[in-house]
């Protein structure tokens, strides 16, 4: 492989697609058609002489090398975004950042990126407000936050809503073999109806990840009102915590379940034909942003996360 052939361009379409799961909307994201979006990832699967990307119907997944290549693109943007930022410090920014965030992003998706901003930008001030969904739209929408981050698919009039990234909520379960008659009924779930026979622990209403997650129920043919309801809990680490202790089991993200899946601390359990999909969005007035909202977004938007 020659170094030289590696195109910026090339990896930025990839680190799109890889963030999207799909070129239509990498296409969308980086303002390019589709054609161009897939000539860069054919011809950055030339340079490296690697497969990156597996494609099917639903969308496209990273290979192995795929995984090699996001981290190593990744190190490269940050590195690029570093070196941008040291010719501009004559432009200092300063003053106080107040936004809102939905729980599971506020805990497990934008910190990462503040600790970074705040690095190049020391003399900014955050404040971070952990709310529902529901909550910080109105906020936003009554110029409470000037932005604000949210998930599942909202609805919000007067407002912008703009993707940041992708997630996934998976049916997780506590791995402890002490509780036998829960691990048999953990055993036991092979399909959207078996969860008419299990303890579910829900997110309160006005949760992205219930809404996302009631949806998602309907469509595969579950009567909500069937379900369960007998535990509610307004907090990710207590419902997680309770399901650990095989409580019951709960609808998180993989955000928010990946440090304890890792861990052997709970579980994903696989639902054929149950796919409960959504995005974190940030939510933006209708007209421009001030300072410093407008560059902390831009340099969120420029950070890829990783899951």
């Amino acid at each position: 492989m020659n170094p030289n052939d590696l195109d910026l361009r090339l990896l930025r379409s990839f680190l799109s697609v890889a963030q999207t799961g799909k070129i239509s909307n990498a296409a969308k994201q980086l303002h390019l058609s589709q054609p161009a979006v897939t000539a860069h990832l054919r011809r950055l699967e030339e340079v490296v002489g690697k497969p990156l990307l597996s494609r099917s119907t639903h969308g496209v997944k990273l290979t192995s090398h795929g995984h090699t290549l996001h981290d190593l693109a990744i190190d490269v943007q940050n590195t690029l975004a570093r070196i941008e930022t040291s010719f501009h410090q004559e432009k200092k920014l300063s003053g106080e950042l107040r936004f809102g965030a939905s729980l599971t992003i506020a805990s497990h998706v934008i910190p990462p990126c503040i600790a970074e901003f705040c690095r190049v930008y020391p003399d900014v001030g955050i404040e971070l407000r952990v709310d529902n969904t529901a909550v910080v739209l109105e906020a936003v929408r009554e110029s409470s936050y000037p932005f604000g981050l949210v998930e599942g698919n909202p609805r919000a009039a007067g407002l912008r809503l703009q993707k940041y990234v992708d997630d996934e909520l998976v049916l997780v379960a506590g791995t402890s073999k002490s509780y036998t008659q829960y691990q048999r009924l953990a055993a036991a779930v092979t399909g959207p109806q078996d969860l008419y026979r299990i303890p579910l622990i829900w997110r309160e209403a006005g949760s992205g990840t219930r809404a996302v997650t009631e949806t998602a129920l309907r469509k595969a043919g579950i009567q909500l009102k069937r379900l369960p309801y007998q535990y509610v809990m307004a907090d990710v680490e207590a419902i997680k915590t309770a399901t650990i202790h095989c409580l019951g089991f709960s609808f998180l993200s993989r955000w928010s379940v990946k440090n304890e899946v890792a861990a052997g601390q709970l579980r994903i359990l696989q639902i054929p034909n149950l796919n409960v999909r959504r995005g974190f969005f940030w939510v933006l007035p209708s007209g421009a942003l001030g300072e410093p909202s407008d560059t902390f977004v831009r340099f969120c938007q420029a950070t890829p996360t990783r899951l």
